[in-house]
Parts: structure tokens; C-alpha cells; sequence
């Protein structure tokens, strides 16, 4: 690959020429920016029409004694509403074009440089606007003040402080309700806990036409009147006390396996019987925590047993299905006998 070498170009002045400074490219660079000025020189005064950081544009007059290629040190003047701005550069003739006389600055980097690129710079950002034959400026009128370090004062910071403990704690409550949300199942159904005893279910479907939970060893519990015509009566099958589930009565229409008295055997024993969802009894045989808790506070561990009713109950489509939930040992006394509470779930975790 051959070196491009720059070629050094010189500003066309007729008699003689003036090379162009390194900095710029080319002769026409610069663009030029129409605002009001005037230009002294010799006593003569010339209205400008356009100039750049190279070239000055003015308005031609029948009587010119600046001649082509001559250098001449001049005013240039521009005019604002209160003051005005003087430059003192010298320039080159470059001649007369149409009704234009153009001028070249013979120094285009001389010290005047600096206040004309500012006046030319403000003027194109619109600082500097044109009121007829003079200039004003719309620009800021002071520097802008650099923002005080202002020191926050005590009820300020316990302000920041008590909104990031507030938020502290909502995000901890968010997370906690999610937490639980995710964890925790809780059945529909109440359970009711009652003394342990020997439950006696109607065998066939029919209506109760007798009911004695008086009755002594081997006289008549009660009666059912089959659907098929015959008369079942229930004997009492010991001296015991017995306890008519709730809401049977006679003239009762029951079904098969309804319970309709339940036999106590003189013991204080308790007996948690519950419907539980199948869903959440499979949660259970997962290893999911069977919690039972009590209006009083109380949450006893229990474990959940399914019989076979259970099974026949899920084999034939029934949403809920009974179980047996057994507590520890003392855990329940006889004063929780009649008491309801609701049974919860929770997922068992390693840390758990």
C-alpha cells in the first residue's frame, strides 16, 4: 500500500498567497454565519453580511480603496443592545465578487480567534439573537449554582429508617403468607370429638320405626322398616349406655351403613372421627403433618387411619371419605369431649 502524502493548499489572493493552517482541510471549512457587524478600515465603514473563522462577506460600495491582495489591520464591531464587542484581526483582500467584497483573515488562528469562535459558537446555539442592526443575548444569565450538600436532620433519619424497617417487615409478612399458602391445607368439614364406642348402622335401607337408647341387655334398640317389607329390630347387646347420633330420630329414612346409635362400653375413651378430602388424605399417606386444632389454641399431632369404609367410599367416587385420627396419649382429656376443631395440613420439610 503506496503513503498518501497531504498536499499543502495556499488561499487564492491574487498577487501573492498565504499557505492555509495545518488545522484546517480546506479553504471553505468553516461555515459562514449571517449576523449583524460592521468593519472599519481607513475611516471607511462596511456592513457585513456574512463571516467564518476564515472569511468575512461585506457589502461592496462604489468607492473602495482596499486593493486585491493587499493586507490591511481593521475593526470588526459587533453591535449588542448595551454594549458592544470590538475584534482586531488583519485581513487579506481577496476581491470584489458580484455585489460582495470577501476578505480572508491573513492569521486565521491569531489572537482574535478566541472571542469569534465564542460570538459565532453562541450565535449558531441561539445564545445570541438578531434585533434589527444589533444583537441580544438569550442565554443564562448566571452560572448555574452547584446543588448545597444539605445535612439531613434526626426525624429525617428516623423516617428512612422507620420506611425500611415498614418495608422490611411487609416483605417478611409477603413471604410468610406465601410461605403458608404453599405449606398449609386445611380440610372443609369439622370434627367433633366424642367418646370411643361401638357404632350400630342401619343394615338395610328403610325408615327407623322405633328407637329406645334405653333399652336394657337384649331388648330392642331399635327398628327399621325395610324398603322390602320386613322389620329388622336391633337388640341391646350389654348393660351400657348408648348415644343416638345426632339428627337420627323415628321415622328417619336411612341407608345402608348410616349410623344410627353409637354403644359407649364404660370407658373414657375418645374417638376422632372425620371426613377428609382425598385429596388431602393422600397428602397424608405422603408423609404431609395432620395437625388438629382446637378453638382453644391447641394443636395436637394426629394420625390419620383409613378403614375400609374409607376405601369402599374413594373406589366409589365420593369426594370425601371417612378416617380415624388418632392423637397421643393424654393429649385429649374428657373435657374436649363435644368440642369441634378443623384439621390442617403441612407439607414436612428436611429442617422441619
Amino acid at each position: 500500500m503506496g503513503m498518501i502524502t497531504a498536499e499543502l493548499r495556499d488561499l487564492n489572493l491574487g498577487g501573492g498567497s498565504v499557505p492555509v493552517p495545518y488545522e484546517f482541510g480546506f479553504e471553505n471549512e468553516h461555515p459562514s454565519v449571517s449576523l449583524p457587524f460592521t468593519l472599519h478600515v481607513y475611516g471607511q465603514k462596511f456592513a457585513g453580511r456574512k463571516i467564518s473563522l476564515t472569511t468575512i462577506q461585506l457589502a461592496a460600495q462604489d468607492e473602495i480603496f482596499l486593493v486585491k491582495g493587499t493586507r490591511h489591520a481593521v475593526r470588526l464591531q459587533f453591535e449588542f443592545q448595551n454594549f458592544s464587542l470590538s475584534i482586531y484581526p488583519e485581513v487579506v483582500v481577496v476581491g470584489e465578487e458580484r455585489d460582495e467584497l470577501v476578505l480572508k483573515f491573513a492569521d486565521p488562528t491569531g489572537d482574535h480567534v478566541a472571542q469569534l469562535r465564542f460570538v459565532l459558537n453562541s450565535f449558531i446555539a441561539g445564545d445570541f439573537v438578531t434585533l434589527g442592526a444589533v444583537m441580544s443575548y438569550s442565554g443564562p444569565v448566571k452560572p448555574k449554582e452547584e446543588k448545597k450538600v444539605v445535612e439531613q436532620k434526626w426525624t429525617e433519619r428516623y423516617r428512612s429508617i422507620a420506611v425500611a424497617l415498614l418495608s422490611g417487615v411487609l416483605a417478611l409478612a409477603a413471604a410468610s403468607a406465601l410461605y403458608v399458602r404453599y405449606t398449609t391445607g386445611y380440610e372443609m368439614h369439622p370434627v367433633l370429638i366424642e367418646r370411643a364406642g361401638q357404632p350400630m348402622q342401619a343394615t338395610t335401607a328403610g325408615q327407623v320405626s322405633y328407637l329406645n337408647p334405653e333399652a336394657k341387655k337384649g331388648e330392642v334398640l331399635f327398628s327399621v322398616n325395610a324398603n322390602s317389607g320386613d322389620v329388622l329390630n336391633f337388640q341391646m347387646p350389654c348393660d351400657c349406655e348408648a348415644i343416638v347420633n345426632q339428627g337420627v330420630a323415628e321415622g328417619l329414612t336411612v341407608l345402608p351403613t348410616d349410623v344410627i346409635l353409637t354403644i359407649l362400653v364404660n370407658n373414657f375413651d375418645l374417638s376422632v372421627q372425620a371426613l377428609m378430602s382425598v385429596e388431602g388424605l393422600a397428602r397424608a399417606m405422603k408423609g404431609d403433618r395432620v395437625y388438629l386444632d382446637l378453638a382453644d389454641g391447641r394443636s395436637i399431632p394426629v394420625e390419620a387411619v383409613a378403614g375400609k369404609s374409607a376405601n369402599t367410599a374413594a373406589m366409589s367416587g365420593e369426594l370425601f371419605v371417612p378416617v380415624q385420627l388418632i392423637a397421643p396419649e393424654g393429649a385429649l382429656t374428657e373435657e374436649d369431649i363435644g368440642k369441634f376443631a378443623q384439621v390442617r395440613l403441612t407439607k414436612s420439610f428436611l429442617w422441619n
